[in-house]
């Protein structure tokens, strides 16, 4: 989905038609809703978010490292990585956040269910900031697990 249709979509729930939220607010609530939903994926060890590669002693840890996948002979500080095992390389299985999301690019997830999601976040967020009563909170909140059970399952 793309980001600007997300952003439709947001403005079409929220009932927004005089454009309160401007684009860069909705964009920093997206990116904020899709790092809080990659925070709970890779709690859910959701697979579509590792990635791997080899390392070496003194490599920079790739921006988009988020944490390991298991436990590894490795050390991870000060952006550098430092093997606690003697080797040249050492191969690590690791989750990743994703990039920020910009106005022409497209949401991070590959399922529909999840982009979804990461909207209707990005919405409690938007609209939790003017102080709105919002009486679907618990329930999205219940998505969301529901969601992530579903795909763990």
């Amino acid at each position: 989905m793309q980001v600007l249709d997300a952003i439709n979509r947001m403005r079409a729930s929220m009932h927004d038609v005089s454009q309160e939220y401007d684009d860069v607010e909705c964009i920093f609530a997206l990116n904020t809703a899709i790092h809080d939903l990659t925070g709970l994926l890779v709690a859910a060890r959701y697979p579509d978010i590792i990635a791997e590669a080899d390392f070496a002693e003194g490599d920079s840890v790739p921006d988009e490292f988020f944490r390991t996948c298991g436990t590894y002979p490795v050390r991870f500080t000060g952006g550098k990585v430092h093997l606690l095992t003697s080797g040249d390389k050492l191969h690590v299985r690791y989750y990743t956040m994703p990039a920020d999301v910009t106005r022409t690019g497209s949401l991070p997830f590959r399922l529909s269910i999840l982009n979804s999601l990461a909207i209707k976040i990005a919405i409690k967020i938007l609209l939790n900031e003017n102080e709105y009563d919002i009486s679907q909170d618990t329930s999205i909140q219940s998505e969301i697990t529901q969601a992530l059970q579903l795909g763990a399952g």
